[in-house]
Formats: C-alpha cells, structure tokens, sequence
C-alpha cells in the first residue's frame, strides 16, 4: 500500500508520542512508545482508507504545502503547551488487513 506522511509528537511530560497523518483528516493515535505508534498510526490508516472507500472519498493529496502547514499546526499547539517544538517526520504505509 502506498506511504503516507506522518507527524509524531513527543510529550515531554506524560512521555509517548502522539501521531497524525495529514493526509487523512482525523487519522491520529497515541503510545507510549515510538514503534507502538508507528504500529497504531499503521492501523488507523487502513481502517480510515476502508471507510474512505465504502463513503466514496480519499486521502487528501499530499504535498509539501499540507506538510509543512499541519507541521506548523502541532508546533503551535507544543507552543502553547511551552513545549519545545521536537516534531519528526515518518513515512507509513497502512497495515495490510488480515481477513477473519
């Protein structure tokens, strides 16, 4: 499946990380580890893209625009947290579904 951008946030105080995809609005997750929500965000992504299809929509285009303005975003709200802007950029694809 193709690979979408995702932004993880650490909390500096409660620790893990908090994780969005800006290319899929509402796509986010949270763990208390880096790979927990690489793993989470995974999921999240193939269940949005299940229900995007069923409803006859898709992802938002991805461009560097979308990026860096949702960027922009989270470092407002780490801002005004008075967190420090700590951000990273990872490219996710979808987990793969697993029929029952």
């Amino acid at each position: 499946m193709k690979p979408y951008t995702v932004i993880l946030s650490p909390d500096p105080n409660a620790g893990g990380y908090a994780v969005i995809v800006p290319a899929m609005p509402g796509a986010l997750t949270e763990a208390d580890t880096r790979a927990d929500a690489i793993e989470r965000i995974s999921a999240v992504m193939a269940t949005w893209l299940e229900i995007a299809a069923a409803d006859g929509y898709a992802p938002i285009e991805e461009t560097p625009e979308l990026i860096a303005d949702e960027v922009a975003a989270v470092l407002a709200d780490r801002s005004e947290e008075g967190w420090d802007w700590a951000v990273e950029l990872a490219t996710v694809s979808p987990s793969a579904r697993v029929a029952a």
